[in-house]
């Protein structure tokens, strides 16, 4: 259990930084695809109605707090926040490790060059674009992205001498190509990272066609990974492509991320609240019940370094990683779910060297 002892687990630990609800693209397998239209089962209990642009004055008292920053978020593109260059020219010479996720469409090349400039010098930050595919393909997935617009910023990156990675989600269209975008990304000196998706078990997600493009090995499907959790489950009622697990003996461990060092970050999101992680965000009416939404803990409540630091040492929030420990029976599903005792849940990667997203 974190303590008041040890709060400096804060500053070895990454924040998951969502403070905007922007992105143009829609891709299949995204929540906000379906989920952020008024009239839609989910845009009330999922709170969109709730969700924002959090203002650059209102949330820049985090970086006095965290040292590892990850712009990552479940359900917007970073670079579309309004605030954007003006959070990264105040986090510039801070010394601190920050990534940014994009999908690197949109914006023109002489914006990317102002960007990048403003990075130059900055050897903790590191930039990584999400082409699944060749750059002529990744728009199957990815609707709305310009792949070959992205690949001509990954090497403008590259020559104005930024640190960047190629993340590759493999799906059916793009799986036989993998090696030809390594060759790419060699002759660019660009890492690359082939990533499989554990979003779905099957080719359905809520109906969305786009997630036929998808065909997983029996290594990363998402049921095989399940079918090792390390405790008897029943199956639920469906949700979606999704089933609920439910454990069916009194006691089971969970081997809870959050409570291990650079494995699962706490999150701050676009309602203006921190919470244990991103695989949370959703769950709106869990965490409410669980106290995490209360106006005490609102960013538009905390106005110093200590302020924050001392919503991670209340009753509700020690008692949640307490609880993971001494009670994982009333844990969060979702916890029981991603976290439960498992072969592949380990090693900060779900056990698979390529890597799970």
């Amino acid at each position: 259990m974190k303590t008041y002892e040890d709060i400096n687990w804060l500053l070895d630990n990454e924040l998951n930084f969502e403070a905007g609800i922007g992105c143009r693209l829609r891709c299949g397998g995204c929540m906000m695809r379906f989920q952020m239209k008024p009239g839609s089962p989910e845009y009330k209990s999922q709170a969109w109605d709730r969700r924002y642009n959090i203002p650059f004055e209102k949330y820049k008292v985090i970086f006095d707090v965290f040292n590892m920053v990850q712009f990552c978020g479940n359900l917007s593109d970073p670079i579309y926040h309004p605030d954007f260059i003006k959070t990264l020219k105040y986090l510039k010479g801070r010394k601190m490790r920050v990534r940014f996720h994009t999908n690197g469409s949109g914006k023109t090349m002489e914006w990317w060059k102002d960007v990048f400039k403003i990075c130059q010098g900055e050897k903790k930050w590191k930039w990584i674009f999400a082409l699944d595919g060749l750059p002529e393909e990744s728009h199957k997935y990815r609707e709305n992205q310009n792949g070959k617009q992205v690949w001509e910023i990954m090497k403008l990156a590259k020559e104005m001498q930024m640190y960047i990675e190629w993340q590759w989600i493999v799906f059916k269209y793009n799986q036989y190509h993998i090696d030809e975008g390594k060759l790419m990304a060699a002759q660019w000196g660009i890492p690359f990272q082939e990533m499989h998706s554990s979003r779905w078990v099957d080719d359905r997600w809520k109906g969305a066609k786009d997630m036929r493009v998808y065909e997983p090995s029996s290594e990363h499907r998402t049921d095989q990974r399940q079918d090792h959790i390390e405790i008897p489950i029943n199956i639920g009622r469906s949700v979606g492509a999704m089933e609920v697990y439910r454990p069916t003996i009194d006691e089971f461990e969970i081997d809870a991320d959050c409570l291990a060092k650079l494995r699962k970050d706490i999150m701050f999101n676009s309602m203006g609240y921190f919470i244990p992680c991103c695989e949370k965000d959703q769950w709106v009416e869990s965490m409410e019940k669980r106290g995490f939404y209360q106006e005490k803990f609102h960013i538009d409540n905390l106005h110093t370094a200590e302020d924050i630091k001392d919503v991670f040492m209340s009753d509700t929030w020690q008692n949640f990683y307490k609880g993971l420990g001494d009670d994982p029976m009333n844990a969060p599903r979702q916890c029981k779910t991603f976290c439960g005792k498992s072969h592949f849940h380990k090693d900060n990667m779900g056990g698979d060297s390529k890597g799970f997203v």
